[in-house]
């Protein structure tokens, strides 16, 4: 394997917690506000049904670790003549193959494999809670900007009329400053829906959320490792339940394998017949003359081995799905911070620059408006561009598996 070289790249994922409880001023607060976040998940039907199921899994690996026969009690009484007859007699099933063993060995993977799908569950609901978050906080960007552009052009509009009133602005330019306001309205009201529906899946996520919490100064920061180890896909969740799954198909194989020997039962009786002590010895074994079960063997080997595929299937698809996710993390890393470099301090002096250039005629009315349009369109597709980068790094994090309580730092930044 070679050298791993750790490169800690930083995306910004909007979360927010209570200032008074979770504000960001140490380790200490760090672990709290992530603890605050899964017990936020830990509240959610999903997650619930989820830990029920677990509890339940981990009950049938506790059940195959006991004993698989259970002592038989048996009784026969009945009266000749005078005399009454009776017998009471004890009997028990031998586990001559060991199976106990191979069960136990079963009920270790079969935990594991119940623990695995549990976590590959709050692992992905944290995905999709993070996701949220980033896409609320760019709607609420694009929310703050499209409402301004749009008083800026109801502003925009009365001096329009002005114009046209006093003839300094012909008709044609005021209609066209009519068809951009109402193109705006139509644009807010689209961003403004979507705003509530992010909102309402926050709160289906997380069930305690406020939307009060969040503002735009305050962040959570990740790392993540830009190198494919393959620890780090063994790690994961999912391919460490196929890999569980695998080793209980394998037990399963040996425990038919097993039940192809007969086990005996023995047992002793004791009782009194016409008035003499009895004390007998039994000794039982099916003959497995017309079923040897060896159909059952064959029909478990196969599925050890289908189970062994489907681990290395798994395993070789989560490490495309690695590379898949890094390729894309490191295309929109390069373009959001090229759009970052090409809009540096141009979005305050654009807007100020052209209305200066409208207002001194240097530029006609149509010219204005659709410079500004274009102005808009330009830092709304920023907007998505972070959006889509972010939600790039929270499906590699998600992908290698580290959307975990150690890789999450929260972090207040300035704006």
């Amino acid at each position: 394997m070679c050298k791993k070289h750790i490169l800690f790249a930083f995306c910004v994922v909007t979360i927010v917690a209570s200032h008074q409880a979770y504000a960001v001023t140490s380790e200490k607060n760090l672990n709290g506000w992530i603890k605050y976040i899964e017990k936020q998940l830990q509240t959610h039907p999903e997650i619930i049904s989820a830990k029920q199921k677990l509890a339940g899994q981990l009950h049938l690996a506790d059940g195959l670790e006991k004993a698989i026969y259970n002592p038989e009690l048996s009784t026969e009484y009945e009266k000749e003549g005078p005399e009454n007859n009776f017998t009471v007699g004890i009997n028990q099933s031998i586990d001559r193959s060991d199976k106990r063993k191979s069960r136990s060995q079963q009920a270790v993977f079969l935990r594991a494999q119940a623990r695995e799908n549990y976590h590959n569950l709050m692992q992905d609901k944290i995905a999709q809670a993070l996701t949220a978050l980033v896409n609320y906080q760019s709607i609420l960007k694009k929310s703050k900007l499209t409402l301004k552009q749009e008083n800026q052009l109801e502003k925009l509009i009365e001096l329009v009329q002005k114009k046209t009133r006093s003839g300094d602005m012909g008709q044609l330019d005021a209609e066209l400053a009519y068809l951009t306001l109402s193109q705006k309205f139509a644009q807010t009201a689209s961003i403004q829906a979507q705003k509530q529906k992010a909102k309402s899946k926050l709160t289906e996520i997380l069930p305690e959320w406020q939307s009060e919490n969040l503002d735009e100064s305050t962040s959570i920061l990740f790392p993540y490792d830009e190198t494919v180890a393959e620890q780090v896909v063994d790690d994961h969740p999912l391919v460490k339940m196929a890999k569980a799954k695998w080793e209980v198909a394998e037990i399963k194989a040996e425990l038919a394998q097993k039940n192809k020997k007969a086990d005996p039962t023995v047992g002793v009786n004791v009782g009194k017949i016409d008035n003499d002590n009895l004390v007998s010895l039994n000794f039982s074994m099916p003959l497995n003359f017309r079923n040897d079960f060896s159909e059952e063997y064959k029909a478990a080997r196969e599925q050890a081995l289908a189970a062994e595929s489907a681990y290395l299937n798994a395993k070789r698809s989560q490490y495309f799905e690695i590379i898949g996710s890094q390729k894309a993390v490191r295309e929109y890393k390069k373009r959001f911070q090229k759009w970052q470099k090409l809009m540096q301090g141009r979005d305050k002096d654009s807007e100020l620059l052209l209305e200066k250039q409208w207002k001194i005629g240097d530029i006609g009315t149509s010219d204005y408006f659709l410079t500004l349009q274009q102005r808009t369109d330009g830092l709304l597709s920023g907007i998505t561009l972070e959006q889509d980068y972010k939600t790039a790094v929270i499906q590699l994090l998600l992908d290698t598996a580290q959307l975990k309580q150690e890789t999450l730092l929260t972090q207040k930044v300035s704006q």
